[in-house]
């Protein structure tokens, strides 16, 4: 990763007309922190589109 002050960083993109997801994290997180910082990602975005969580998140 790039930017020192990024943690978790999710990425969608578009490669040879597929789409392809990543998921990274700095290196000097530790197992528990990458999974605090993903869980509040997904709850942010749930807060967000409510909708979308809703009818399509189970668990994680």
């Amino acid at each position: 990763m790039n930017d020192n002050n990024v943690l978790v960083a999710i990425t969608a993109s578009r490669e040879k007309d597929e789409i392809v997801y990543r998921v990274e994290c700095a290196s000097n997180i530790t197992n528990e922190e990458f999974e605090y910082y993903l869980s509040e990602i997904v709850n942010g975005i749930c807060k967000w589109k409510k909708g979308i969580c809703e009818e399509n998140i189970r668990s994680f």
